[in-house]
């Protein structure tokens, strides 16, 4: 168990969590578009200018996880690379859609499990990278409410935001901690962190934002880890691109990778210089207070690999994550039947990685 001290105060901010909106939709979003059109395999070409046009979609809005793609941007790494990138908002897509859609060349799938939702149902994807190496949110209650740990949470009230594989990561914690009944689920979105500091719900699952944003109040939290109670390490921020667009345009993924690692090489090595480029990217979304509270988390332990190579990732990592959904009977194949089993060997790559 955590326990986190309250912070100086600020404006409210945007929660991370609200990237996980859209999980319920991601399988019924991608078929829709892939029985619509497939993913571009055409060649890029040059523009005028020299550079390749390419397009980046955002899975969520603007918080302090694009530190290190801000900084690549800014620094002119990508121009270097001979790329010009376009940076596509968050929006009511999922960027697993779109990029297999062709519709977005690359693009950040919010983690490991919306995109094997995607990949299970028949989008064509490949992750060539993951930016958080560790599953970056904490199940979350107040410190004064006295539960020791998530037994403690069994038949409570889990406010979140609908997602049935949100409340398997609780359940599953509840149970792995000797709880012998399931949590009680309400769908609030971004209101849960509100129900929580007014006591009116009794845990809610928090990405380092949103901790900061509740201490607002001056109420300390406890926090307990997913990993620590059966739950698969999760991978989050996987940078996207479909297999169509891969095979033909290696030499420009290869260059996008590499620009987009050596942004967040950067941002590990100096976090307050790439802190600096997000917050002038977005200075209406980000107060610098926060932003410095989730960098700290970011660089201590989501940035950090177990290899060492930013970015990379584990073939168990990925084949845990695919058992663990078909456990829960969340995994679904193209015609919408829950798989038995489901093989990701294939379905990632560290081959762009530098080492």
């Amino acid at each position: 168990m955590t326990l986190f001290t309250p912070k100086t105060a600020t404006e409210p901010h945007s929660s991370p969590f609200v990237r996980l909106i859209k999980v319920g939709g991601v399988i019924a979003t991608a078929s829709l578009l892939l029985s619509a059109c497939s993913a571009s395999g055409d060649a890029a070409e040059p523009a005028d200018d020299g550079l390749t046009d390419v397009t980046f979609a955002l899975s969520y809005l603007p918080d302090t996880s694009l530190n290190g793609l801000t900084y690549a941007q800014e620094n002119g790494l990508f121009e270097d690379a001979g790329l010009d990138v376009d940076i596509l908002p968050w929006g009511s897509s999922t960027p697993e859609s779109l990029v297999a859609a062709g519709e977005a060349d690359f693009g950040f799938a919010t983690d490991i499990r919306t995109a094997l939702l995607a990949m299970a149902s028949g989008a064509e994807l490949t992750s060539l990278m993951a930016v958080y190496q560790h599953t970056p949110y904490v199940l979350t209650t107040l410190e004064d409410a006295g539960y020791s740990g998530p037994a403690d949470l069994a038949g409570k009230i889990y406010g979140g935001f609908g997602s049935p594989m949100e409340l398997a990561v609780v359940n599953d914690m509840i149970a792995a901690d000797g709880g012998t009944e399931d949590a009680e689920a309400v769908t609030l979105s971004v209101a849960a962190f509100d129900a929580l500091a007014s006591d009116r719900v009794d845990t809610v699952l928090s990405f380092p934002g949103d901790l900061y944003a509740l201490e607002q109040n001056g109420t300390p939290v406890s926090t307990w880890e997913s990993t620590d109670f059966g739950v698969p390490e999760g991978y989050a921020s996987l940078v996207i691109s479909g297999n169509d667009f891969i095979d033909e345009n290696s030499d420009v993924v290869s260059k996008f990778v590499g620009a987009f690692q050596a942004g967040y090489i950067a941002a590990l090595a100096d976090p307050d210089a790439a802190n600096d480029t997000v917050t002038a990217a977005y200075p209406d979304d980000l107060d610098p207070a926060i932003v410095q509270y989730v960098s700290d988390i970011q660089t201590e332990s989501l940035y950090v690999s177990a290899d060492g190579t930013v970015g990379s990732q584990d073939a168990d990592i990925w084949q845990q994550n695919a058992d663990w959904l078909i456990d829960k009977g969340i995994l679904a194949g193209d015609d919408g039947s829950p798989l038995t089993e489901f093989d990701t060997a294939g379905l990632f790559t560290n081959d762009y990685l530098a080492k």
